[in-house]
């Protein structure tokens, strides 16, 4: 089963409170997490890394534990695999998420990047902010999955389709070789102004999110 953290991380802005957790990282997450310029970057590279580190404490994960790490605003996401089982036939599981604060639709985003189906299907929304859930919702499924492939940014975002309706579990409709759409499961989470999802060849994906307070 492939579980997700959530922790909001602007208690880490007070200094006492972030050190206490940088504390707890190894050598270079400190590094990397040093690197930001702006307290927020800092508190957000401390915040998911310790997130990682609840998960591997909760369960017993070894490192090599498939995982995967998001932030965005003040809010910082961890998702992981916590079985040890594989797939039949599909390999080692791979999981990937995203978490993104909700902005004014971005609809030349939309246009350049999305499949011309998903396209369409925001433009044809009389309502704006029917319009910006859907882009949002689109964006966090799509990065979740190119994290999950671990192409990243190399898979061109258009190469792949989902199928989003109204109160309905999302379906990928397409997907480039070698990778296969029947073999990955999506989850979406909404908070307030914010959206998030799951990806993983895991089809058991926990519709809870397990909130860590800093």
């Amino acid at each position: 089963m492939v579980l997700t953290w959530i922790g909001d991380v602007r208690p880490l802005l007070q200094e006492s409170c972030y050190l206490r957790y940088w504390r707890q990282l190894p050598a270079f997450r400190r590094e990397k997490a040093d690197r930001y310029r702006f307290p927020m970057g800092r508190a957000l590279s401390v915040g998911v890394w310790i997130l990682w580190q609840q998960a591997q404490a909760d369960y017993g994960l070894p490192q090599d534990a498939p995982f995967n790490l998001s932030h965005s605003g003040h809010y910082a996401l961890c998702s992981a695999e916590t079985g040890t089982e594989e797939l039949s036939g599909a390999g080692r599981i791979r999981v990937g998420c995203d978490v993104e604060q909700i902005h004014a639709y971005q609809e030349g985003i939309a246009r350049r990047f999305f499949s011309p189906e998903e396209y369409r299907h925001i433009q044809s929304q009389e309502d704006l902010t029917v319009q910006t859930e859907l882009f949002y919702r689109y964006w966090v499924l799509k990065e979740s999955f190119i994290k999950a492939t671990r192409q990243g940014m190399a898979m061109a975002l258009d190469s792949f389709s989902f199928d989003i309706k109204y109160k309905k579990d999302p379906v990928l409709t397409s997907c480039p070789a070698p990778y296969r759409k029947e073999e990955h499961h999506f989850r979406e989470f909404t908070l307030a102004s914010y959206r998030a999802a799951v990806c993983s060849t895991d089809p058991v994906i926990d519709p809870m999110l397990h909130w860590v307070v800093f």
